[in-house]
């Protein structure tokens, strides 16, 4: 059987907390707990995440809520960082 990584639960269990107050970005929230629960790339699903917040930012649609999730998740992570950092010395 497949073992989800420790990054994989932290982010699905952190999307499964989130609940907003606006209808879109509750989807992109869903989307991203679906496409985890698919295995899909946690990087791309993350990633994915954050451009979407990032339109609804522009176009000024993003909640109080919404931006402290953009937030939270564009925070800098060092283990993350540094590991793909690394990968492509070589």
């Amino acid at each position: 059987m497949f073992k989800k990584s420790k990054n994989e639960f932290d982010l699905l269990k952190f999307l499964q907390q989130q609940q907003l107050p606006n209808a879109n970005e509750q989807s992109i929230i869903e989307q991203a707990i679906v496409k985890l629960h698919q295995r899909e790339n946690l990087y791309l699903v993350k990633a994915d995440v954050k451009s979407s917040l990032t339109e609804l930012a522009l176009k000024r649609q993003l909640s109080k809520e919404g931006v402290q999730l953009l937030t939270q998740l564009s925070k800098p992570n060092m283990n993350e960082d540094v590991a793909k950092a690394s990968a492509t010395w070589f």
